[in-house]
């Protein structure tokens, strides 16, 4: 019954760290340019939970992290902004009906969104549980997101159907946030950790 309860009273506890995480995310969020800061520092929370087991100082780490990660996430923001901004350009420009031509350009468009949103997802997990500059940040998201297409596929899905249902119900996105971003960098790390596993056994073998 013990052991129970102290399941029980840690599930709560990481239920309500994660719905002030998603608090913390959102208010930093508002100003829109620091939505790629901000979402770095609720990353990098979720990490020191997953990872470390840090159940405490919630707001500490996570106003440490997004000071950490100011500078990096702010390029990355302001690439990604332009690079979906021509995506979305394109995409509402090039008639795919019209011409044999367009609908070439349209297909070639849509697996770049594809590519795109691939790489983005692993932006995040990547930036916080490697320490690397920018541009490899992105290098290896492109790696990453190819070499498990499965997992990519899924962590697709989970957050396509959490946009969705913040589309749909707005109020979600009070806490749908952090919830989603503890499943995608639950199953990064997983990843990660089987890459890295893989490289030192090939060393190793050498």
């Amino acid at each position: 019954m013990k052991i129970f309860n102290s399941r029980l009273f840690q599930t709560l506890n990481t239920v309500v760290d994660l719905f002030l995480l998603n608090f913390l995310w959102f208010i930093t969020s508002l100003p829109l340019i620091t939505f790629f800061p901000a979402t770095a520092a609720l990353f990098g929370v979720v990490r020191k939970r997953i990872i470390q087991n840090e159940t405490d100082g919630m707001f500490k780490n996570f106003f440490a992290m997004f000071k950490e990660n100011f500078k990096q996430s702010s390029i990355l923001s302001v690439l990604w902004t332009v690079i979906g901004i021509f995506l979305l350009f394109d995409y509402r420009l090039i008639q795919p009906e019209s011409s044999i031509f367009h609908l070439v350009l349209y297909i070639i468009l849509v697996i770049g969104i594809l590519l795109f949103c691939s790489i983005t997802i692993y932006l995040f997990p990547i930036m916080v549980h490697f320490e690397l500059n920018w541009n490899w940040v992105i290098r290896n998201a492109f790696f990453f997101s190819l070499m498990n297409p499965v997992l990519t596929i899924l962590l697709l899905v989970i957050v396509g159907v959490c946009f969705t249902l913040i589309y749909l119900y707005p109020i979600t996105i009070l806490f749908l946030g952090s919830f989603t971003a503890y499943a995608v960098y639950y199953l990064c790390q997983i990843w990660f950790n089987q890459v890295l596993d893989l490289k030192k056994s090939n060393r190793n073998l050498r």
